[in-house]
């Protein structure tokens, strides 16, 4: 009895040794297989991280070259017109082959790469064409792989409206002194001329036509210092100054409209599509070229040739010899709460002057105007009064306000991502 009671002992002690042992084998192999797995995500995520990092290389690399694309066409053809580059030449030549790498050369063997398409999305923004830009990424060793995608195109500078009168003023406007004008042909409808636009109620933007002012159409334009030509019977001038002052549209002065009651209430947001309390972004725009500056001292006719905003911080001295910006390269000229001073027969500036009343500043921005020097496009203006007063010409150029929001100029456009476009699946 006693060896039997021993020998069943032995058994349960035997079975539930190899029941551990079974345990522990069970649970060893688990956690091995557990490792495996593990090391293996690792080695995943390690790969996929590779290939995501190298897809986002080559959509970056993607959308510089169609800027560079772009910018280096001067003009481009967006609608099948035959003058410029052909969009699609530069969407053609932003495309990436697979199997590029980092620096945009061919990848060796071994060696992560990219590849990257760009199409049409068919959508616009603001008249400008959406692009699809799908980059793949792959890793050194082939097995890893990301895809990322994103939308571009391109968005005016000038955000808003171009401005279709020679002078916008949110104010009065008294014309003392030699005053010309050059009229919108077709500003206030067709063949309605208009040269000032002021906003209301009365006498906020009354307009004084004093002095030797006058408006007139291009074609009496004339004169070393461009002017509305004076002779007997003033036949071909539009309007003429005779010391009285406007106060709503009358027939004496055809092209003037002030205390238009259309007129915007955000002058900023008109121009430029934001806020005047967003002004700091548009800023920031000029800033990305470099083209904030404290003068105007380094401007030339080619300074609309990279990007057509210039932000100006301090006083802008034109000389009387200064050229600033061209036809087809003008510019807009933003002077923020500073003093801008034009004198001198041979002083030109093409393109849209703003005179800016920053709303975080208490100073207020005034002008200058003496010696006959002219405006080709359009002088736009927060403040009135005295500010419009001098000898100057204002000249209504609509090819060159044209160039200024858009008509394939490239240096009127900047880089827009579309907001929500970027995704990995």
């Amino acid at each position: 009895m006693k060896k039997s009671i021993k020998r069943s002992k032995g058994m349960a002690t035997l079975l539930i040794t190899v029941i551990v042992l079974m345990m522990m084998t069970t649970m060893v192999i688990f956690a091995t297989k557990v490792g495996v797995f593990d090391q293996k995500m690792v080695g995943n995520e390690a790969r996929y991280k590779e290939a995501f990092s190298t897809a986002e290389a080559g959509l970056d690399l993607a959308v510089q070259r169609f800027d560079n694309q772009f910018r280096a066409a001067s003009t481009v053809d967006l609608g099948g017109t035959g003058t410029g580059t052909p969009i699609a030449t530069i969407v053609t030549n932003s495309a990436i082959a697979a199997g590029t790498n980092t620096a945009g050369g061919v990848a060796a063997t071994g060696t992560p790469s990219f590849g990257v398409t760009v199409t049409d999305s068919g959508s616009a923004l603001v008249g400008f064409p959406v692009y699809d830009l799908v980059s793949t990424g792959t890793g050194a060793d082939g097995t890893g792989t990301a895809t990322i995608r994103r939308q571009i195109s391109m968005r005016q500078a000038l955000g808003g409206s171009a401005p279709d009168v020679p002078i916008v003023v949110s104010g009065s406007v008294g014309t003392g002194g030699n005053f010309n004008i050059v009229a919108n042909p077709n500003g206030a409808g067709s063949g309605i001329p208009l040269a000032i636009w002021t906003p209301g109620p009365s006498p906020a933007g009354d307009v004084s036509m004093d002095g030797s002012s006058a408006t007139c159409q291009l074609e009496f334009m004339d004169g070393n210092n461009p002017q509305c030509s004076n002779p007997s019977g003033n036949s071909e001038l539009l309007s003429q100054g005779d010391g009285s002052t406007a106060t709503a549209y009358t027939t004496n002065f055809p092209d003037v409209l002030p205390n238009d009651p259309n007129f915007p209430a955000d002058l900023f947001k008109y121009l430029f599509g934001v806020p005047r309390a967003e002004w700091a972004a548009i800023k920031s725009q000029a800033a990305g070229y470099g083209q904030v500056v404290a003068d105007c001292s380094s401007l030339d006719a080619n300074s609309g040739s990279d990007h057509i905003l210039w932000w100006v911080t301090g006083d802008c001295n034109m000389g009387s010899n200064q050229i600033i910006g061209s036809t087809a390269k003008p510019i807009i000229l933003v002077i923020d709460d500073h003093e801008f001073d034009m004198g001198g027969g041979n002083a030109r500036l093409y393109g849209m002057l703003f005179i800016f009343d920053n709303p975080s500043d208490v100073a207020t921005p005034s002008t200058d105007f003496h010696g006959g020097p002219a405006i080709y496009g359009a002088l736009v203006s927060d403040v009135g009064g005295a500010a419009m007063n001098g000898s100057y010409s204002i000249v209504y150029d609509s090819e060159l306000l044209g160039n200024l929001s858009g008509n394939g100029n490239t240096s009127s456009y900047d880089m827009a991502y579309i907001p929500g476009s970027w995704r990995d699946f």
